[in-house]
């Protein structure tokens, strides 16, 4: 990996055991045996994040975590992306602790950081609550997907300008749970007359930072998605043999390779700019965030697709991980704001003024 100037040595660590990890344990082929209800969560691969650090990068030092590192975050879901990982790494190992950290009590941090970090409790976040009212201090609405409510034990809502912590199994909370295109889950969720608990004690918990790490970590598991899938499809052109000749010798398919190429190295230079400003509490981050899930979601989706079409046949079997590539990126697309409604978000920012 080329050095950039926002990686520091436990970001790198953090990085080559995930590589490691999920080549020795995740390996696609193994997972494809296991029933389907253990390829959608595992609960010893989820310990094991967890004994690893990797539920720890969104909370600070003084709470049991590794601070807000966001090229952890970043490099973490990338290596999800590449090894296809189900298991809800940004929602509940990412997003939930950030907010707890950020808006819990005393009481709150103390109680549920730890089971966080550790895995032995999954919170759902959802942050876009406009189907979801508060009325006379109970939760009423209904949110029609939300990734990873199928698995969660509890759910986080943001309504009111609040956010609001809701027992999955509490009354008047009926979860829906479906699978999606890719192998992960979500649900729709009901919330008729829950009562909740408050997160914190302010009067308003801004959720924009929050944000802002959801789809960046969503673009660079896109970008470990279409790297993995452009790594499969250059070795499939140079041992697949044609005719006496491996594809990769065809001109045309040498530039389509060329062209995947291309685009996954815009790609990683967009995400590097967003890791950047982001980290750096730029003026400039959430454009670049905006720029970063436009332009990595959209790009992914053409390399996947492309991976598929130069594989022929076998790219859209169930057997072959290519075509789960391009359902990852399809997934991802629509995930914490679908890439056309970044692309309208950064199109409409303005960067910050040069001094």
């Amino acid at each position: 990996m080329k050095q950039k100037n926002w990686l520091d040595e436990i970001d790198a660590a953090l990085h080559d055991a995930a590589l490691r990890y999920t080549a020795e344990r995740y390996s696609f082929e193994a997972r494809q045996r296991m029933p389907a209800a253990e390829r959608r969560f595992s609960a010893g691969v989820w310990k094991d994040m967890g004994d690893m650090g990797w539920l720890s990068v969104a909370s600070p030092g003084e709470e049991g975590g590794l601070g807000l590192r966001v090229a952890s975050i970043c490099l973490l879901a990338e290596a999800a992306g590449r090894a296809l990982v189900t298991e809800p790494l940004t929602n509940a190992g990412v997003l939930a602790p950030h907010l707890v950290a950020a808006h819990g009590t005393d009481a709150q941090r103390a109680k549920l950081l730890p089971q966080l970090h550790a895995g032995t409790l999954r919170i759902a976040c959802l942050l876009d609550g406009r189907n979801v009212a508060l009325q006379d201090g109970r939760l009423q609405g209904t949110h029609p997907v939300l990734i990873d409510a199928d698995i969660a034990q509890q759910l986080m809502v943001h309504a009111a300008d609040a956010l609001w912590l809701v027992d999955a199994k509490a009354p008047g909370v009926d979860c829906r749970a479906f699978p999606l295109l890719d192998g992960r889950g979500a649900a729709t969720v009901r919330f008729d007359n829950v009562e909740a608990v408050r997160l914190g004690d302010s009067a308003r918990a801004d959720t924009a930072s929050t944000l802002q790490l959801a789809a960046l970590a969503t673009a660079a598991d896109s970008l470990g998605a279409m790297s993995a899938a452009f790594d499969l499809t250059l070795d499939y052109l140079k041992t697949r043999r044609q005719f006496g000749v491996p594809l990769g010798t065809h001109q045309a398919l040498q530039h389509r390779a060329v062209d995947m190429y291309i685009a996954l190295a815009e790609s990683r230079a967009v995400i590097d700019q967003a890791i950047g400003t982001v980290q750096a509490g730029s003026s400039d981050a959430a454009r670049d965030v905006h720029a970063a899930k436009s332009l990595v979601c959209e790009s992914a989706r053409r390399v996947t697709q492309e991976a598929v079409q130069l594989h022929g046949g076998i790219g859209i079997t169930e057997e072959y991980a290519v075509s789960h590539y391009l359902r990852r990126a399809r997934v991802n697309e629509q995930l914490w704001g679908s890439a056309e409604q970044h692309f309208v978000a950064f199109a409409t920012s303005e960067s910050a003024p040069t001094p």
